[in-house]
This record gives C-alpha cells, structure tokens and sequence, in this order.
C-alpha cells in the first residue's frame, strides 16, 4: 500500500477557532523580567517560533510567581515533560500512518478478542501502518505482539495494581510510561490516524467517549474510529444499539454522529474502512474561515458540482472550489496536494466526515 511521503500534524487544537491574545500571557508585568525573557526566547528557540517560547516562558514565570500551591507546579512541570518526552519518542515516526488500539487488559491468550486483535495488528503493520497500544497485558499485548515491536508503541500508565509493560514492549525504546492519564490520552489522539476498540472495560468506554466528543466538537482532527467486535459475539454492536436508543432516539446526539462510529466485524474490513479513508483524502487545515481539505488527486468537474450541492449546508457561501496547489498551506511541504476550499459552517463535524467520504468515493 502506497503511503504518503509528508503526512500532517494531527490537529488537537482546533485551529479553526480564532484564540484570543489576552488568553495566552506574553508578560509577566515586571519589564525588566519581561525583557530578559524576550532576549531568551530569541537566543534559544532553535527552529521554533520565538512567540511560542515566550509565552510558555512567561507562562512558566506567572505561575512561579503565583500564590498556587507548590503542588500544583509539580503537576504542571511533571505534565509538560511528559508531553515532551513523547513527542521526542515519536518524532522519528511522524510520517508513517498510525492506529492506535483499545482494549481490555484483563483479556487471555485464548479469547477470540486476543486472537483477532493479534490478527488486525500484523495485518495493519503488512500494509505500512504502525500501532499504539497502552503498552500492558490483554489487548493491548495481543495488538503489539501482531504488529511486532518493530511496528509498536507502548503508552504505559503507572498503577498499584493490573497494569504493567507486556514483555513485547517492555525493552522498547518506543515504551513510555506516563504518570497522568490525560498526558497519555492526549498522545493516544495526537499521534493516531485512525482508533480500533476491542471489548473492554471502564478505561476503554472513557476512551472510546472522549474520542468521539473530540472529534464530535472539532477539538481534534477527524480520523476513522472502528469498534470491532469478535468472531460470532456483538459487543459493540449491542454498545451501538444502546447509544441509538439511549441517546440517538432522544435527540441527545445528531443521527451524523453515528457516522463517526463504525462497528466491524473482522480484521480485514476493519482495515479496509481505515484504508479507504485514506484512499484520497489526506488531511485539511483552516485558514480565514475556510477549509482547506487536500487530497492525493483531483475530483472531476461533475463530482465537484455534486459535493457543492449535496453538502450546499457546510458551507456558508456557494464557493467551493478545487485547487491544483496552494502555496500559503501552512505546512510548505504539503503544497503540492490538490485540495477543495471553501467557507467552512463551524459545528457540525459528523457531517464534515460524511464530506470526507464522499470525496473519497468520487470519481
């Protein structure tokens, strides 16, 4: 399976808001503490923008010079080294697509659950992708043990109890274990292009719920979620059902939501879906009210014209268009990418996905 050479920072900060600036501080209100630290972030920013690193500076300082608890800046400190330390790990792998894989920790060998999520992991890890798993025992093993280590990541999460590093990713210099779990959720999202759940318990319900409200509300770049259930059982299909009555049926959620879900019933379709997502589509990026959805090649002109009417509740003007290129993509090295433009209708993400789609069906 062909992959794309450049692949986009997954978004998990909703880019088409505009944020405000008095929400990020730049100063800490002593001028000359304000002038050393603008020197700094000059002088040591390496590749990075001087802004970025004056305001986590500033940051940084205003907290130390807070009434907060020092608790409270050992949690901060402890947090963002987390978050470095992962994107160090990952770094290295930034363009090779990636799935990451939910899942009991309490499932053995012998379950059918183990043995088919053993079964998709080496079949994505035969078609290029890589996997991410929370590193333990169950199915998470049964994930990395598919996929190899070579393939594998493992975010651990340290407990008195139950979880530890399955002996596949132990020893891997792909391993890490987090302290908080909201710095490993953060990453599980952040460096996926697509979710598979397996059956499981409370940890992967809270997983799977906060993913879909994620996407559901724009706060993370959409991406395929599959819930697979094993040979000849309906775990997620009797979730599914539970989520249509419960939910759906009380107008608690949009019935294009349920579009954000896919329940699969073996490895290779599973698969197939994540695949097919990536068929044509590659990522998208907002820009001045608009989106920008590039693509590995063009839609014809009557596959254009059917999109712009199908899909006419997107957009807030009849301005959709398709571009060969566009030399202001914030990412320089994806600029060669077709893409469709147009002003995007903020708030209904389910539907951007069934867009999505389509432009991955078009002819």
């Amino acid at each position: 399976m062909s992959h794309s050479k450049i692949l986009a920072a997954r978004d998990m900060n909703s880019r088409a808001e505009q944020h405000s600036s008095e929400s990020i501080p730049v100063s800490t209100g002593n001028p000359v503490l304000d002038a050393n630290l603008y020197d700094l972030s000059r002088r040591f920013c390496g590749a990075h923008s001087p802004d970025t690193v004056l305001q986590m500076l500033a940051t940084v300082l205003n907290a130390s010079r807070s009434h907060l608890e020092d608790h409270d800046l050992e949690i901060m400190n402890r947090a963002i080294d987390e978050m470095f330390q992962a994107d160090k790990m990952f770094y290295p792998f930034r363009n090779i697509r990636k799935i990451t894989c939910f899942g009991s920790a309490r499932i053995k060998e012998t379950d059918p659950s183990y043995i088919q999520a053993r079964h998709f992991a080496n079949l994505a890890a035969s078609q290029g992708y890589m996997v991410i798993t929370g590193g333990g025992p169950g199915l998470m093993q049964a994930c990395n043990e598919g996929a190899t280590e070579h393939n594998s990541f493992g975010l651990n999460i340290t407990l008195p109890f139950e979880q530890h590093p399955n002996p596949v990713m132990a020893h891997s210099e792909k391993m890490m274990n987090f302290y908080y779990f909201f710095t490993r959720k953060l990453n599980f999202l952040k460096q996926t292009d697509a979710l598979v759940a397996f059956p499981g318990g409370f940890g992967t319900m809270d997983e799977i719920f906060e993913t879909i409200t994620l996407i559901q509300t724009g706060k993370s770049t959409i991406f395929p979620v599959v819930l697979l259930d094993p040979p000849g059982e309906m775990f997620w299909s009797r979730w599914e059902k539970f989520i249509e009555r419960e939910l759906l049926q009380a107008h608690l959620i949009s019935p294009e939501d349920m579009k954000l879900l896919y329940v699969s019933k073996s490895a290779e379709d599973a698969f197939f879906h994540i695949a097919k997502f990536y068929s044509r589509y590659h990522s998208y990026y907002f820009r001045d009210g608009y989106i920008s959805i590039r693509m590995s090649g063009p839609v014809k002109e009557e596959a254009l014209m059917w999109l712009k009417n199908d899909f006419a509740d997107l957009m807030l003007k009849d301005d959709l268009v398709q571009m060969e290129n566009d030399p202001t993509d914030p990412d320089a090295r994806l600029s060669y990418l077709y893409r469709l433009r147009f002003s995007f209708r903020q708030g209904n993400y389910a539907r951007l996905r069934e867009f999505i789609d389509m432009v991955n069906e078009c002819e």
